[in-house]
C-alpha cells in the first residue's frame, strides 16, 4: 500500500470512528483512538503524502488533526482552545476548497473540507440540529475517503 493511501485509510478511519462516537451512544469511549488517529492523519499528511505540505490548506488541516489528537490525549484546557479550533478548522475546509479546482471528481476529500468547514462553524456560533448532519457528514467523508482510494 502506498504511503498515500495508507494516509487515506488513517484519516477515513479517524472519520467514520469520529462520525460512529457521535451517532451512537455509548462509543464516546474510542476518544482515545480517535485521539491517536487524528495525530497520526495530521503527521502523515505532512510527511508522507508528497506535494501536499507545501499546500497551505493541507498544512493547516495537519495542525488540526494534530492538535485535536495532541488536546484529547493530553488533556490540555486553555480559555480559548474551542475558538482557536474553530477557527483552525473553517479556515482549513476554505482553503481546501478554494485551492483544489479537482474536487468534483472526489466526493469524500469534498465532505472532509465541508466538514471542517462546519466543525469551524459550529465552534463559532451555535447552530443546533446541524451535530447531527456533522457526524453524518464525517462517516460518509471518512467511507468515501477509503473507497476512492
Amino acid at each position: 500500500m502506498s504511503k498515500k493511501k495508507m494516509t487515506l485509510v488513517v484519516l477515513g478511519t479517524f472519520l467514520i470512528l469520529s462520525g460512529l462516537s457521535g451517532l451512537i451512544s455509548g462509543l464516546g469511549t474510542l476518544g482515545f483512538v480517535t485521539a491517536i488517529l487524528a495525530v497520526s492523519a495530521g503527521v502523515m499528511i505532512l510527511v508522507y503524502t508528497p506535494g501536499i505540505s507545501y499546500r497551505i490548506g493541507w498544512m493547516v488541516a495537519a495542525i488540526y488533526l494534530i492538535a485535536v489528537g495532541l488536546i484529547r490525549i493530553l488533556s490540555i484546557d486553555f480559555a480559548s482552545r474551542g475558538i482557536l479550533m474553530a477557527l483552525l478548522a473553517g479556515v482549513a475546509g476554505i482553503l481546501l476548497i478554494i485551492r483544489m479546482p479537482k474536487i468534483k471528481g472526489n466526493i469524500g476529500y469534498l465532505l472532509f473540507f465541508i466538514w471542517l468547514i462546519m466543525l469551524g462553524l459550529m465552534g463559532l456560533v451555535s447552530l443546533g440540529w446541524l451535530g447531527a448532519a456533522l457526524n453524518i457528514i464525517t462517516l460518509a467523508a471518512g467511507i468515501l475517503l477509503i473507497l476512492e482510494m
